[in-house]
């Protein structure tokens, strides 16, 4: 089992291949944490499955207009 701090080198090694802002991950891992009632180690991980499944890649497809880019 993976240590918090292995977790989130892990999330920002994936921020970093993908251009994706590690702040906006940040702000989601911390609503997931703050909002849901997640713990830490569950956010990241939920996280990181985000970039695995795709969805992350989607999300980033969608202009601020709602129209893909």
């Amino acid at each position: 089992m993976k240590t918090v701090n292995e977790l989130r080198k892990e999330l920002y090694e994936y921020c970093d291949k993908t251009e994706t802002s590690r702040k906006g991950i940040d702000y989601l891992v911390n609503y997931y944490i703050y909002s849901i009632g997640w713990t830490e180690e569950k956010a990241i991980e939920y996280a990181i499955g985000l970039f695995n499944n795709g969805t992350i890649e989607q999300i980033k497809l969608i202009g601020k207009d709602g129209k893909e880019i």
